[in-house]
C-alpha cells in the first residue's frame, strides 16, 4: 500500500511538472504569435526563453518556424542546446536550415563538443541570493554574453585593457567573468583582471571559484586574501553597497577610459556608470568633472557624485569646476537642499 502511494505521488509530481512546462511553452508560443512585436523583439523573446527554460527538440523546432532567417534559427538553436531535454533527438533540428553551412556550424558548436569535459568548476548564479552591489543587481543574459564571447574568440589579441572595457560596462556573473579571464595566458594578467572585475560581478560570494584560473600558488593566495577582504568589508561596512573606494590603479584606469571616449555623449554615459558603481573623494571627482566642457554636463555629474562621495562636508569645493554664475547658483542651492 505504501509503495503504491509513493508511486502515485511520484507520478503526480512528474505529471504536474510536465503540465507546468507545457503551460510555460504554450504561453511563450502565444507571445511569438503577437503581431504587435517586430521580428527583433520576437527573436529577443525566443533567446530569453531558451536561456531560462528546459525545452524539448519538438518545441525548439516549433519555435524556429516563426523565423525565416537561417541565421536567427541558428542563434536560437545554439542558445537552447544546453537546456535541451532530449538531446538524442537534436539531429532533427538540422533539417530546419535551407543553407547547409548553418547546419554544419550548429553541429560543431553543439553536439561535436559533447565529449569535451571542462576541468573548471563554474558557479551557477541562477539561484544566487547573497549580497550584490547597487550597480550590478542582474547579470547579463546568457545569449548576450555568448554574442560578446563569440566576438572575442574571433580577435587575435585580447589584452587586459580590452577585457576590462567589456567588464566595466556590464554586470556579469562570476562564471562569465571566468570565461573572459581564460582568454589571458599569464597568471599575472589573470590575477590583475580578476581583482579589477570583482566589483562588476553579480554573485560576489561565488568569486572564490576564480582561484581555479590561477596556477601560481602565491598569486592564488593573494587573490583569496583580496576576496576575503572585500567580502568582509561588504558584510561589515555600512554603506559599502553605495560607496566602494577604488585603488589608485583602478581609478587611473577609470579616468583614462573616460578621457579616451571621443564623443561627449559617450564620455558622459561612461562617467555616470563609474560614479554610480564606485566611491569617489573630492580630489577624485574633480579630474572627472574637468573632462567636460559644458557647465550643464558638469552640474549633472556633480549632483550624481554627491550621493556617492564620502566627504560630503567638503563638496562645496567643487564649485570652482563650474564657469557660469547661473550654474554656480544652482550648485549652491543643491547643497542647501541636501
Amino acid at each position: 500500500m505504501k509503495l503504491r502511494t509513493l508511486l502515485f505521488l511520484a507520478l503526480s509530481i512528474s505529471f504536474s511538472s510536465f503540465a507546468q512546462k507545457k503551460t510555460d511553452y504554450a504561453t511563450f508560443k502565444k507571445e511569438l504569435k503577437q503581431k504587435k512585436y517586430t521580428p527583433e523583439v520576437i527573436l529577443d523573446k525566443a533567446l530569453n526563453y531558451s536561456s531560462s527554460h528546459d525545452i524539448y527538440v519538438s518545441e525548439l523546432i516549433d519555435a524556429c518556424r516563426f523565423f525565416s532567417s537561417d541565421r536567427r534559427k541558428y542563434r536560437i538553436c545554439v542558445n537552447a542546446y544546453p537546456r535541451i531535454i532530449d538531446k538524442r533527438n537534436f539531429f532533427q533540428v538540422y533539417d530546419l536550415f535551407q543553407n547547409f553551412s548553418f547546419a554544419i556550424q550548429l553541429y560543431h558548436n553543439t553536439q561535436a563538443n559533447q565529449s569535451e569535459v571542462s576541468e573548471i568548476d563554474y558557479p551557477n548564479a541562477e539561484y544566487y541570493r547573497g549580497p550584490t552591489t547597487n550597480s550590478c543587481n542582474k547579470p547579463m543574459p546568457e545569449y548576450q554574453f555568448r554574442s560578446i564571447y563569440s566576438q572575442i574568440r574571433n580577435r587575435r589579441n585580447n589584452g587586459n585593457r580590452y577585457l576590462k572595457d567589456i567588464i566595466s560596462n556590464n554586470c556579469l556573473s562570476t562564471r562569465q567573468i571566468m570565461k573572459l579571464t581564460e582568454k589571458l595566458q599569464s597568471n599575472r594578467n589573470r590575477y590583475d583582471l580578476l581583482k579589477f572585475a570583482f566589483q562588476f560581478s553579480y554573485d560576489l560570494e561565488n568569486f572564490y571559484y576564480t582561484e581555479q584560473l590561477i596556477n601560481d600558488n602565491y598569486l592564488k593566495q593573494q587573490l583569496n586574501r583580496f576576496i576575503d577582504r572585500e567580502i568582509n568589508q561588504l558584510n561589515n561596512h555600512v554603506g559599502f553597497d553605495d560607496c566602494r573606494p577604488l585603488s589608485q590603479n583602478e581609478y587611473d584606469y577609470v579616468l583614462k577610459s573616460i578621457k579616451d571616449e571621443r564623443f561627449t555623449k559617450e564620455r558622459l554615459k561612461l562617467a555616470k556608470q563609474h560614479i554610480e558603481r564606485n566611491c569617489f573623494s573630492i580630489d577624485r571627482i574633480r579630474p572627472i568633472i574637468k573632462e567636460f566642457s559644458f557647465d550643464k554636463d558638469k552640474l549633472n555629474l556633480l549632483k550624481l557624485s554627491y550621493q556617492f562621495c564620502p566627504n560630503k562636508d567638503q563638496f562645496y569645493k567643487l564649485k570652482e569646476t563650474l564657469s557660469f554664475s547661473r550654474y554656480k547658483r544652482e550648485f549652491d542651492q543643491f547643497l542647501l537642499d541636501h
